[in-house]
């Protein structure tokens, strides 16, 4: 038996966002994801639980195959800003989708309410080397990776 500091079983990620009814109106309805009931808490535990003094959230789960997002409204105690950190600051995290048509699923995203961070490239090392990709944000700027899936070989592996 390895002795680890923590259980390490992966529940979800989260972010912030300024707009918890546009995230969902893009999340649902451009990813496809299913989403779970919004809910407001605003006892004493969230100020203690986020190191955020008076914090009250609304929350919402978004559910996928795979997939469990978690986004979260400071209703109070939450600092507001429209500019989100840029793509290679300390501790930016995104969210990368795999999709067959990388350019389509951007003008999707696009015409949604996101906005473009990148443009679409194609890699050239490692081991996605030979796909395309590109970054962009959702309407309240979570980063997100619009990654191509790639083409089942032959013998049916993916290449």
């Amino acid at each position: 038996m390895t002795d680890i500091a923590i259980d390490n079983t992966f529940d979800h990620t989260g972010f912030v966002t300024r707009d918890i009814d546009s995230t969902v109106a893009f999340w649902t309805g451009v990813v496809g994801l299913q989403a779970g009931a919004v809910v407001e808490r605003e006892g004493d535990w969230i100020a203690a639980f986020t190191g955020i003094p008076g914090a009250a959230l609304k929350i919402v789960h978004l559910f996928g195959p795979g997939v469990h997002l978690e986004f979260l409204q400071f209703t109070r105690g939450g600092r507001q800003t429209d500019l989100p950190a840029e793509a290679n600051a300390n501790a930016t995290g995104h969210v990368c989708l795999r999709v067959d048509d990388p350019e389509g699923a951007l003008e999707r995203c696009l015409a949604a309410g996101g906005t473009p961070v990148g443009r679409i490239a194609a890699i050239t090392e490692g081991p996605a080397s030979g796909l395309t990709g590109v970054y962009l944000r959702d309407p309240n700027g979570v980063l997100v990776e619009l990654l191509q899936r790639p083409q089942p070989a032959a013998d049916g592996r993916e290449a």
